[in-house]
């Protein structure tokens, strides 16, 4: 009973907590629907120009989205190029001003980029124009990067007017950077006396370059006139124009152009390696040299160069040979002459001569070579062969 008892307080106890932990929550929480950004999704969050061609669409355009710029369509198609150009090298780019030429209207923005932030920060400090060389259609255009423009709020919107517009309209677009043109072929519009849009006659063609593309892309296109300013800016060259090309982005160029771009002192060294190596391993034509038979060098060949090292080996080396060279006459003369190691040294030089049967004359030197502390190479070549004599009397 009394574990009963106890099961039951714990349980109650269990239920007053639970009870107490939810009116505090249903005091505390509510629910409630929030609205949040969660960005683009599907083709609209890869793709700027997404609600543009939808835009198009409805308005009974032809549209379509191209990735990236593989081939020119015909002249009656308006290309809407909203990239960075980073990848069109100057033979694309020329055909592609060819295709303009011809009668295409191209409709692109500028590019700007810096070579790192210390020459951003410069330009800023000086307030210098900032151009851009590394891109081909603005060097083609005699177009330069001037310096960025930021409108205040009491400043926006400002009005455009293309030449084929029958009125200005708004556009809502606070930062860019302004057009700088020397090309007598311009046709200038400006933004709050700073110029926004180029169009440039090109051959039969026109091309509309833009300080940026914002109006069009996915953000701004609903914006007060934005829509309607594409619309005639795409008509701004033909009205009676058949489809509408949108490039959101980059084609990468092909791995032959990018490697002679940027790898060819690497693909000329390979080259010559593999040339090499080829050199090298083809077959030689024609009969083998015989290579000479191996020859066994005779015992006094090896004698000969050891004394000829030992002898050059400085003091050490001839006192060694000399020391041997004695001491083989010593032992020899030992052998042949009765009583010889007893004597005196001059008794044992005398004796030595009269034993070669040498004159008595070449006493002295004969004394010379077995005694004499050092020797010439004259004279050790006598001693050795004063040696060579007395063992062949044996």
């Amino acid at each position: 009973m009394r574990i009963k008892w106890e099961s039951w307080v714990v349980g109650l106890l269990a239920i007053v907590i639970f009870g107490v932990g939810c009116l505090w929550f249903v005091q505390n929480y509510e629910l409630k629907e929030i609205d949040s950004y969660t960005g683009y999704r599907g083709e609209a969050g890869s793709n700027d120009l997404f609600a543009a061609r939808l835009f198009l669409k409805r308005m009974g355009i032809p549209t379509l989205r191209q990735d990236g710029l593989l081939s020119l369509p015909d002249t009656d198609t308006v290309i809407v190029l909203d990239t960075d150009r980073y990848t069109m090298t100057q033979q694309k780019t020329q055909t592609l001003l060819d295709w303009v030429a011809a009668g295409g209207h191209l409709v692109t923005r500028a590019r700007v980029d810096y070579t790192d932030a210390t020459e951003e920060a410069n330009d800023e400090e000086q307030h210098k124009p900032e151009t851009e060389n590394r891109d081909h259609l603005q060097q083609a255009l005699q177009i330069e990067i001037g310096t960025s423009q930021v409108f205040d709020e009491e400043d926006l919107p400002f009005s455009l007017q293309l030449a084929t517009q029958p009125k200005s309209l708004k556009v809502d677009v606070s930062f860019f950077n302004e057009l700088l043109t020397n090309n007598p072929n311009a046709q200038i519009y400006q933004a709050n006396a700073k110029n926004f849009l180029l169009q440039i006659k090109h051959g039969q063609g026109l091309i509309s370059l833009a300080a940026t593309l914002e109006f069009a892309e996915n953000h701004q296109i609903d914006k007060v006139d934005h829509a309607e300013f594409f619309w005639w800016l795409l008509h701004s060259h033909k009205p009676d124009f058949k489809q509408v090309w949108l490039i959101n982005q980059d084609t990468l160029p092909g791995l032959r152009t990018l490697l002679m771009q940027y790898a060819s002192p690497v693909l000329w060294m390979v080259a010559l390696l593999l040339l090499a190596s080829f050199w090298a391993l083809i077959p030689r034509f024609g009969a083998f040299i015989p290579e000479p038979i191996p020859e066994r060098r005779r015992i006094l060949e090896h004698i000969k160069a050891s004394g000829q090292f030992m002898w050059k080996r400085q003091n050490e080396g001839k006192k060694q040979l000399l020391e041997s060279t004695r001491q083989a006459i010593r032992q020899t003369a030992r052998t042949q002459i009765p009583g010889w190691q007893w004597l005196a040294a001059p008794q044992q030089t005398e004796q030595l001569t009269q034993h070669l049967k040498l004159p008595l004359e070449q006493t002295s030197s004969l004394h010379h070579l077995l005694t004499a502390s050092q020797l010439t190479d004259a004279e050790f070549i006598k001693l050795v062969q004063l040696a060579n004599s007395l063992r062949k009397t044996t």
